[in-house]
Formats: structure tokens, sequence, C-alpha cells
């Protein structure tokens, strides 16, 4: 009796011992895994690094990695966000970015983080070749129904189901020409013109053409002339008769006006120090610098 209480005694000793190293193998396991493990901060700044040297791929890779950890948290979602721009801007994988993009649209829709993913969702579907989701987005969102069948008698020129071009269109191209002079070929090739400008304009769209900012920046300079000659034409060069010398004069007599109204004054000593050199004068040109 007292040999099996004996050998009870010592089986539970081991097991105790196995027990205790175990929970120590683990203990001592997590803190070589906790201290080999970089934290978010540390991967959101090799992320950073790695974009910073041109290696686009393996920060992504990173970036996945730390959204896995929490999916829909506020962090996550924003670093969905650059992650979805590395895919579009770096890697031209469209079908990850539009991913991204979705995610992003359905779990925080109406935040900050959502702004302009329609846009980005809209120029993935097109470089996917989706066209028809494209504008099918595009549709909805002006309150319109993509199922709708607007092509009727008068439309020449069809999308689909939509109504694309119609013959009073085509009529008001031809409004400035003789009647005699009209002939089909003249006709087509007018409607072929019509057809191709707005394939054009929609893949324009599409492209988000209005949003880039060397577009952006044309529009700016064009309105800015446009402006000049508007009111050039409306209020200075009214007589379509003058001669060069004549509008040169009234040209000249305007901008007068103008800078005595607007008490213009054109610091010359700066423009001469700043632009021709630390020495010159207004009415001197810089010296040249000593080789």
């Amino acid at each position: 009796m007292n040999s099996l209480r004996s050998i009870s005694r010592k089986i539970d000793a081991m097991l105790i011992m196995i027990i205790a190293g175990l929970v120590l193998s683990l203990a001592l396991a997590w803190n070589y895994y906790q201290s080999r493990r970089m934290t978010y901060v540390e991967k959101e700044t090799l992320a950073a690094s790695l974009l910073a040297h041109s290696l686009p791929s393996e920060a992504a890779a990173v970036m996945h990695e730390m959204i896995q950890r929490q999916p829909v948290s506020e962090r996550s979602l924003k670093l969905r966000r650059v992650l979805s721009e590395v895919y579009m801007n770096e890697l031209n994988d469209f079908e990850k970015a539009l991913a991204e993009l979705v995610f992003i649209n359905n779990f925080a829709p109406g935040t900050e983080v959502a702004s302009g993913t329609e846009d980005a969702i809209r120029y993935c579907l097109n470089r996917l070749g989706r066209v028809y989701d494209v504008e099918r987005r595009r549709l909805l969102e002006g309150g319109e129904n993509p199922l709708d069948n607007t092509v009727n008698e008068a439309s020449v020129v069809r999308l689909g189901n939509r109504h694309a071009i119609s013959i009073d269109q085509v009529r008001q191209k031809l409004s400035g020409m003789k009647k005699e002079d009209l002939t089909k070929e003249l006709v087509e090739s007018v409607v072929n013109g019509m057809a191709q400008e707005m394939l054009l304009a929609r893949a324009a769209e599409r492209e988000n053409i209005k949003k880039d900012s060397a577009f952006i920046e044309t529009v700016r300079r064009y309105e800015k002339n446009l402006a000049i000659n508007h009111y050039l034409q409306k209020k200075v060069l009214t007589d379509d008769k003058l001669s060069a010398e004549k509008q040169r004069e009234l040209m000249t007599a305007e901008i007068n006006r103008l800078a005595q109204l607007e008490e213009m004054k054109i610091d010359t000593d700066v423009i001469a120090r700043e632009i021709l050199g630390q020495t010159a004068s207004p009415s001197a040109p810089a010296n040249p610098q000593e080789k």
C-alpha cells in the first residue's frame, strides 16, 4: 500500500514538473515572439521607408499585414486608402485597388477617408475595361436609372440602351451650311465627327481629366485670357474697323487709366537688385560674375 502511494506521489511530481516545464517553455516562446514582433508604428515607418526607396510591392505587403490585425479600425481604413493609391499609381494593380476602395466605401461611407473614393472606383473600373460599369455608376450618382431605355426615333447615335445624339443636334450642327451644299457623305462625316467627339469626351470624364492639376491650370490660364479679351472687346476695342496703331493707342490709354485708378507703383530698385544682381542699378545691367 505504501509503495503504491509512493509511486502515485512520484507520478504527481513528474506531472507537475512536466506542466511547469510546458508553462515555462510557452512563457519563454511568447517573450521571444514579443521581442521579435514589430510594433504598428515600426511597421508604418518601414512601409514609408520602402515607398521612399521605390519598393512599392514590398511596402504594400507590409501595409496589408498591418491591416489584417484590425480590418475595420479607423487607422486601418486610412491605411487602406493609402494602399489603394499604391496599387493604382505604383503597381497598376487596379483589381486590388478596387477591392480596397469598395471596402472603404462599404464600411466607412460618408467619412473623410471615403471622400473621393467614387471617382477612384470609376477610374479603376475604366482601367479594367469595364466601361459600362463606370457609366452605370455615373448615371446612378446623377439620379438616373441605367436600365431605362432612352433610345427613340430621333436618336441617330446610340450607346447601348442610352440616347446619345439626336437628329436635332445634327441639324443644329449643319445649320451654318447651305442646304444645296449638303450631301449624304457630308452629313455622315459630320455625324461621325460628333460621335468621335462624344466618345473622347466620355473617356476623358471616366479618366477624371477635369480634376488633373495640369488641366485645371490650363483652364485657369485660358479663362484669364478669355476674360481679358472679352473685356477689351467690350470696353476698349469696340470698333471692329480700328487700325493696329489705333488699337495700341487705346490699349495704352486704358492701361494707364487703370494704373492710376489702382495707384499702381513698380519698385524698379527691388527688381534690379533681385533680378539683375545685388550691385545693379535700375539703369545699368548687372555686373557679370567673376569666374
